[in-house]
């Protein structure tokens, strides 16, 4: 019996129950994340209450902790599939432990219980850490050598910085998209997720969004490069693991629907490439600002609704054009005051010249967030005669 001024708990009533992780690749569920709860009297508490309690003595919290993590362990290990096992550790527990003794429990306990240690994936939790990062980053790296996983729990949330991504090396980001949609960073969310797709692929590390609790989060994690999703739309966590297959009737749907939807939109992006072949294969000139916007001039009513900007660059970047950009009521603007601005520090401005030069052909961007308007966008790009290029701005 664990006795504190809150709370009065029983061993025998502390279980961990486990929520699916699932594969938007195979479309079965991987893994579990091992959660504690009570059971007291057939009902189920959770425990985060009691972990979150201040009061209460972190020793307590760590024995606790500790007894529901070995019974995860234990349940994985007698139990057929190859499914892999989230722990939740946190940080100052891990680097408290290890400095003082040396040893890492989790480890003993996967040998204990004969657990192949690919089969754990060590989830470093969000919290605010004040010991040495680079001591800690040891510390996890016994845990990879020994064949585990690292995960990064909450990347965005303010304690998961960018220093310990990078130190840590994880195999998966983890993003909570409940925790994104509370912050106020809320109307930017679907640009964040974007962002730290970018991030892990750039680490070779696997993005895992959890929190997905509709069809439209679904929707926005596959959009966001997700390899793996978890959240109530799929279960809540459960006392014992499910069928590998228990969703994939689902996920087989909504990602056909998924498909079918970013086939559509990107037939519609393409579909401006086709309007402006005439213009790709032009042998016309430009010498002058009058002369990119004439041109521009001759495209406004041809062109598709969703193209909201449209300019002329030449290769150093410079821009040539006044700036034309379609307002809901007013229709097509002209903006003089972008004439000779240069895109040059843009990272994927001279790749991209390189390329269309060489390709004589359109290219169509990477979705981003629009300086100006907030607006998540795609720009299309083809060459203008041998040393100008011409930008339009689509919706996405």
């Amino acid at each position: 019996m664990l006795q504190t001024d809150s709370f009065l708990l029983e061993e025998h009533e502390l279980r961990p129950f486990f929520q699916p992780i699932l594969s938007l690749q195979t479309r079965k569920i991987i893994g579990y994340e091992a959660l504690g709860r009570r059971v007291q009297a057939g009902q189920v508490h959770s425990l985060g209450p009691f972990f979150q309690n201040p009061d209460i003595d972190e020793e307590t919290h760590l024995r606790v902790d500790r007894m529901l993590r070995e019974k995860a362990i234990s349940t994985l290990a007698q139990s057929e599939g190859e499914s892999l096992l989230f722990i939740n550790l946190k940080p100052s527990w891990i680097y408290k432990i290890y400095k003082k003794s040396g040893i890492l429990p989790t480890l003993q306990l996967v040998e204990k219980y004969g657990l192949d240690p690919s089969r754990v994936v060590i989830e470093v939790t969000e919290e605010e850490f004040h010991g040495k990062l680079d001591e800690l980053s040891e510390i996890i790296d016994v845990y990879r050598k020994q064949g585990c996983r690292i995960a990064i729990d909450d990347i965005g949330s303010g304690y998961s910085n960018y220093d310990r991504i990078a130190s840590f090396k994880p195999n998966i980001l983890k993003i909570d998209l409940k925790l994104l949609k509370k912050s106020g960073l809320h109307v930017g969310y679907r640009a964040l997720l974007n962002s730290f797709s970018i991030l892990s692929s750039q680490m070779g590390s696997s993005l895992l969004i959890e929190g997905v609790e509709t069809k439209q989060d679904l929707y926005h994690s596959l959009k966001a490069g997700a390899r793996y999703v978890q959240g109530f739309l799929f279960s809540e966590a459960r006392a014992d693991f499910q069928p590998v297959d228990a969703y994939e009737t689902l996920l087989k749907e909504e990602i056909r629907i998924y498909t079918e939807h970013e086939i559509t939109r990107y037939r519609e992006l393409f579909a401006v490439q086709e309007s402006l072949n005439d213009l790709v294969n032009s042998d016309m000139m430009i010498s002058s600002a009058a002369d990119a916007d004439a041109m521009i001039g001759s495209l406004l009513t041809n062109v598709n609704d969703n193209v909201m900007r449209i300019y002329i660059c030449r290769e150093d970047g410079s821009q040539v054009s006044s700036n034309y950009t379609r307002h809901a009521e007013d229709g097509w603007q002209r903006d003089a005051q972008f004439q000779g601005s240069n895109w040059i520090w843009r990272p994927y401005f001279i790749p991209n010249m390189m390329r269309m030069n060489s390709q004589r052909q359109g290219m169509l961007s990477q979705v981003y967030t629009d300086l100006d308007t907030a607006r998540l966008m795609q720009t299309f790009s083809c060459p203008v005669g041998d040393t100008h290029y011409i930008f339009l701005d689509l919706n996405v």
